[in-house]
């Protein structure tokens, strides 16, 4: 419980802007209900939007592999304008009769287009900010999304529309610009080759998992009969989900493996889809919700996982997304796509959806094979050491030696420089991590602690000030303190400002000084 307190404490209303975002897909994906000529114009802006979904995915992260960069943070104002054109689109042409070919389809260009820069712009915010953002930020903003979206549809036709153009793209752009502002990207390692083969050998179980459950899901549910108990249940499975990633990530102190998890999952599935060939098709619905329910879960810690991993290996974070996500979301479009292919009707026939069931349990039958016999594992969560631990050898590295260049050659006091390198040593900085306290603090300890009070610092600066003495990197900072590392940067420049001082050097010289007093 004292974990998950100190995790929320740092969590702010801006981190979950991603579910505003969330809240527009599902109002303008939550089905159309029609026939004749604006059903046809229904499955060409479903087509266009989910086939380019993961072809702009793939096509960002490859973009920004090659250039060595993220995406710029002005293309959040592109993805903001994207999506409120997207849902204007979508309401003149399902709800105001206004549509034709050529307005469905760039409507779903512009929703694929949206979803992917969105989707990108998060990845990378999360990856930067540090993990706690990615282990409770992402869940949590999948649960506010069905929540905000189920109070929208309270509220008249006219108001749900003018919510999903104007209000909802805006807060989301508000959001996502304000979490961007707050980071400061680390230099990141290039996608070398041997980089790339070693992520592929890394994450392609999890993703095969992910990318068969979402196919199966999108398959059932296009051709589910009862389509407005369908999206129910849809709802019910995705907030489901992500409330319950939100526990697991909130209440277990160790990390836990994602392809452990669809070891569990994937038996369950296959009994659920049982129910409508031996008991009937009204268990459909069933069906579709546990489908939802599984997928959502998995993909959230797919999700996680690609951020975990990025921020692991100190690999950029675009390509690293494109690879693991861009597979799922193809083989739902193509799912959605046979669906299409195979017709409503299909549900009519018991032989051939039984045939469709039984392909579907084959491929998790498959994709349980392979996770069983893979001997690698990805990780979905962080445990509690490297929480506290979250700077990596090569952060440390890259951002010694650029504070060693600006500080050109070794000051005269070198034992306090020596003591604050022995610290920044990983064995040191885990040492420390679990030292145990003495009594009471000492003679010295109290008189540092005296000299910042009368400075002005807050606790929480003390707290910060007294690490960075100790030679601590941010990032070790951020993560015993359970505060983002950007949090952490905000404290040590008033720290600096307050005791006159302009470096983490000159208060490593401070402390020394201090403690000889």
């Amino acid at each position: 419980m004292q974990r998950a307190k100190r995790l929320l404490e740092g969590l702010r209303i801006h981190h979950l802007g991603f579910g505003f975002f969330w809240t527009v897909t599902f109002i303008v994906l939550a089905g159309f209900q029609g026939a004749g000529a604006i059903a046809d114009y229904w499955q060409i802006y479903i087509l266009t939007e989910q086939t380019l979904m993961p072809l702009a995915v793939g096509a960002l992260g490859t973009l920004c592999a090659f250039r060595r960069c993220e995406l710029p943070h002005w293309t959040a104002s592109a993805a903001s304008f994207m999506l409120s054109g997207a849902a204007l689109l979508y309401f003149l042409a399902f709800h105001f009769g206004q549509g034709d070919g050529a307005i469905t389809t760039v409507a779903g260009v512009l929703m694929g287009g949206s979803c992917a820069l969105f989707f990108l712009l998060w990845e990378m915010f999360y990856v930067t900010e540090g993990q706690q953002r990615a282990l409770i930020c992402i869940p949590l903003s999948a649960a506010m999304s069905v929540a905000l979206y189920l109070l929208i549809r309270l509220l008249p036709p006219v108001a749900v529309a003018l919510a999903a153009v104007c209000v909802l793209p805006f807060l989301a752009l508000l959001c996502l610009q304000k979490s961007l502002a707050e980071i400061e990207a680390d230099a990141t390692a290039p996608l070398t080759r041997p980089a790339l083969r070693r992520a592929v050998g890394d994450l392609w179980r999890p993703a095969l998992c992910v990318s068969i459950l979402g196919f199966s899901w999108k398959l059932i549910a296009g051709i589910e009969p009862a389509q407005s108990s369908g999206g129910a249940a849809v709802l019910v499975g995705f907030a489901t989900a992500a409330l319950l990633v939100v526990a697991l990530e909130l209440f277990l102190s160790k990390g836990f493996d994602i392809l452990h998890i669809c070891q569990v999952l994937f038996p369950a599935l296959t009994v659920v889809f049982l129910l409508p060939s031996l008991f009937g098709q009204q268990y459909t619905t069933l069906l579709v919700a546990f489908l939802m329910f599984g997928f959502e879960v998995v993909n959230l810690l797919l999700i996680i996982t690609c951020a975990v991993y990025t921020i692991r290996n100190g690999l950029p974070s675009s390509p690293l997304y494109a690879l693991c996500i861009g597979p799922v979301l193809l083989s739902m479009a193509v799912g959605s796509g046979l669906a299409e292919l195979l017709g409503p009707a299909l549900s009519d026939d018991l032989a051939h959806w039984t045939n469709v069931i039984l392909l579907c349990v084959v491929l998790l039958s498959v994709a349980l094979i392979l996770v069983t016999r893979g001997k690698g594992q990805a990780l979905a969560s962080m445990t509690d050491a490297e929480l506290l631990n979250r700077g990596t050898t090569l952060r440390r590295g890259r951002r010694d030696s650029r504070r060693d260049g600006r500080q050109g050659a070794k000051p005269a006091n070198g034992s306090a420089r020596q003591r604050g390198d022995a610290l920044h040593s990983p064995d040191a900085t885990a040492a420390d991590a679990t030292r145990v306290p003495s009594d009471g603090p000492s003679e010295q300890q109290r008189r540092i602690r005296s000299y910042l009070e009368e400075h002005g610092l807050s606790p929480r600066e003390i707290e910060v000030a007294e690490l960075l003495m100790k030679g601590h990197t941010v990032s070790a900072i951020a993560g015993k303190l359970f505060i983002s590392e950007n949090t952490t940067r905000g404290h040590a420049k008033s720290i600096y400002k307050k005791l006159a001082i302009h470096s983490r050097q000159e208060l490593v010289d401070l402390d020394d000084q201090l403690t000889r007093a």
